[in-house]
């Protein structure tokens, strides 16, 4: 079996109808279902933990703990969470150690209420700001793995009639081959995984090709993960037919 069939043997981002976007289908029974017909090894279970919703992650555990032990079939099942490193020094487990036994962190919804905004609102600023919020998470020791990393599609404000317009990728496509090599082997060194998040796959199609054969050649850990929302996006096999094509 191939490396990149063995990464899509697996998905690490899954939302079940407990985040606030997951559609009511997303129950455990209908996501393990989904996966046995997939063919998937693993999924993790990774619903959203935003910075105003941390009493959530209990409640969460709670609810989905027991139907995960009522589980008895062949994919392995792991609690997760999708966590929020919502600032530079700011990221949920900073102040407790909740069990999870999969850490996700986004660090780039800044769309999100109480995300922290850079000072310097330039492009550049934003990716600096993503990379110390990156780092700062990657060095607690409480990141598993990085979720859709180094993607600018959440960034949501108004510039300036002089400032150059805003477009998907502008601030992604600032990253350096040498920046992303010295955070991708940070990362490495510090063992967290980075995803592939097969949402992105289109839209980013050459940073993920740089971003891929970089992250390889390093030896960084990569995880897949489809974001789903709905049971039709649980199997990524789709994703690594387009992934084969266009990024090998």
């Amino acid at each position: 079996m191939s490396y990149l069939d063995e990464l899509f043997q697996n998905n690490y981002h899954i939302h079940t109808s407990l985040s606030r976007c997951g559609a009511v289908e997303m129950t455990v029974g209908a996501i393990t279902a989904a996966a046995e017909k997939a063919g998937l090894r693993t999924v993790a279970l990774t619903d959203h933990i935003h910075p105003f919703e941390t009493p959530k992650l209990g409640r969460n555990i709670r609810v989905l703990t027991p139907q995960i032990e009522a589980y008895d079939g062949p994919v392995k099942v792991l609690l997760g969470a999708e966590l929020s490193a919502h600032g530079e020094k700011k990221y949920t487990l900073k102040y407790c150690d909740i069990p999870l036994e999969y850490r996700l962190y986004a660090h780039n919804h800044y769309h999100m209420r109480g995300w922290e905004q850079p000072e310097d609102r330039s492009f550049e600023g934003y990716r600096r700001h993503c990379e110390k919020s990156m780092r700062n998470v990657i060095a607690s020791g409480k990141c598993d793995c990085l979720a859709h990393p180094f993607v600018d599609h959440y960034i949501v404000r108004e510039f300036e009639e002089d400032e150059p317009r805003f477009h998907k990728g502008c601030v992604t496509d600032l990253w350096t081959d040498e920046a992303l090599g010295d955070l991708l082997e940070f990362g490495k060194l510090h063992g967290v995984a980075f995803e592939l998040n097969t949402r992105y796959f289109e839209a980013y199609r050459g940073f993920f090709r740089r971003y891929y054969h970089l992250g390889k050649e390093i030896g960084v850990t990569f995880r897949v993960g489809t974001d789903a929302h709905r049971l039709k996006d649980i199997d990524p096999a789709p994703a690594k037919e387009w992934f084969r094509r266009n990024i090998l």
